[in-house]
């Protein structure tokens, strides 16, 4: 239906415009450091708006809405709601992935107290949900081309994945060495990325 079709348009936008607002912070920090080479936090940043761009330009040549395409956006919303909430938790300790403050802040309230790296699991989410689509759409949007495209997108989509996970890892790091026993003591109740139901659940008590 035309109204089913109207209504993905504009949630597929206005997920993508709230992905870049709170996922997609491009500013630098004054007292902010790398962890990771710039040219490479460059890459990142590339990679990422290039996806972003790719997924709005394949939600508007939707031309039928089925379950894939529900189930996608599905996944999106879930991970753009966990973005929203881990951006609003860390306030102005923030900063883009492959970055890190000089004097961070240890917040283990809110979405922080269910996952250590909510960020992360809301952009895998939404790397997922736009992959389910892609997967569905790109065949019938491009029939001669799907192929090639998805040769494309692979590397481009797991240099992604792999970049965050890196930095995940190096961000702990960085925190228990400024932190030491008190960051400990988190890592001890609260799991990395995957939060058991009970924790879940008492976390957004």
């Amino acid at each position: 239906m035309i109204s089913e079709l109207y209504l993905f348009w504009a949630i597929s936008v206005l997920l993508s415009a709230c992905f870049i607002f709170y996922g997609m912070d491009l500013r630098r920090k004054k007292d902010s450091r790398n962890l990771s080479p710039v040219v490479l936090q460059v890459l990142m940043r590339s990679c990422s708006l290039g996806l972003i761009l790719g997924y709005v330009v394949m939600a508007m040549n939707v031309t039928s809405v089925g379950f894939p395409e529900w189930l996608g956006l599905a996944l999106l919303l879930f991970g753009v709601t966990f973005v929203a909430m881990a951006k609003r938790a860390l306030g102005r300790a923030h900063t883009f992935t492959g970055q890190c403050l000089a004097r961070p802040s240890l917040v283990t309230n809110g979405v922080y107290s269910v996952t250590r790296n909510p960020l992360y699991v809301g952009v895998f989410h939404c790397e997922l949900g736009a992959t389910v689509v892609a997967i569905h759409q790109l065949p019938l949007q491009f029939p001669q081309f799907a192929n090639y495209i998805f040769l494309l997108l692979t590397p481009v989509l797991l240099f992604v994945v792999g970049f965050n996970l890196v930095m995940a890892r190096k961000e702990e790091k960085y925190l228990e060495s400024y932190f030491g026993d008190e960051y400990r003591a988190y890592r001890k109740r609260v799991p990395f990325l995957v939060p058991s139901a009970r924790i879940f659940l008492r976390g957004m008590q």
